[in-house]
């Protein structure tokens, strides 16, 4: 019994699979090699707030039970737009730094939805963006 290899009637080698293989990580590597990061800028932080918010857990009889989640909602001031942004604590007693109080200056960095403050330490805290806010001149 014969196994016919058409690829190779045809005047081409089957390609092995170590060549597919490297072939199917470039392109999906390439992309990410391409991604460069925006640096920071420096931004003011024009109002930080503490707030809570509703959390509907279950409803008993028609009626919702709820429990307060706490998250942080700031203003910071980058070039000429205002940023409000929310932030949601992985628990409740998670504190912002000491230092982002208003009129202080703050590291940021703006991608498309998010915002990223570089803490004192070093490292980046995300923020969801909910409003973009012309500032006046």
């Amino acid at each position: 019994m014969r196994i016919l290899n058409i690829g190779h009637r045809m005047g081409r080698r089957p390609m092995q699979p170590k060549i597919v293989l490297l072939l199917a990580f470039s392109i999906l590597a390439a992309p990410s090699s391409f991604a460069v990061e925006k640096p920071f800028s420096a931004g003011k932080l024009v109002d930080v707030q503490n707030k809570t918010r509703q959390k509907v857990d279950m409803y008993l009889v028609n009626t919702p039970v709820t429990t307060e989640v706490p998250y942080f909602e700031i203003t910071v001031e980058l070039g000429h737009t205002d940023y409000v942004a929310e932030y949601t604590p992985r628990h409740s007693e998670e504190q912002l730094p000491p230092d982002w109080r208003p009129g202080e200056e703050v590291q940021v960095r703006v991608e498309k939805r998010h915002l990223f403050l570089k803490r004192p330490d070093g490292s980046e805290m995300q923020w969801i963006i909910t409003k973009r806010i012309p500032v006046k001149q």
